[in-house]
């Protein structure tokens, strides 16, 4: 199963790279990057069929404090709306990998 960790990593990654697929577009916001975070974090919940809504709420708080420095690098990278779009739909952690490569 693919981290929110390792799915900003792989944004920051390619954002790094001039040909990269988020070298075009516009500036990542906050809410982009949190965005990332939060679709992972879904997916995860939906994948281990986790549905306690008080574990779920941790979980998350607990990601977003540990990714905190991570989305704040994450910020005013390069991302394409279609990038984001792909992000909003994406049905898997896979398919949220593939969106950020």
């Amino acid at each position: 199963m693919t981290s929110p960790r390792h799915l900003i990593g792989i944004a920051l990654a390619t954002a790094s790279f001039p040909g990269g697929v988020l070298g075009c577009g516009r500036r990542a916001t906050q809410a982009d990057c949190q965005l990332i975070v939060d679709r992972s974090v879904e997916l995860q919940a939906q994948e281990s069929n986790e549905t306690d809504p008080a574990a779920l709420k941790e979980r998350e708080r607990r990601i977003r404090a540990a990714l905190e420095a991570e989305i704040k690098e994450c910020e005013s990278r390069r991302v394409t709306d279609r990038t984001m779009a792909c992000v909003q739909g994406a049905k898997s952690n896979q398919e949220l990998e593939t969106c950020l490569r």
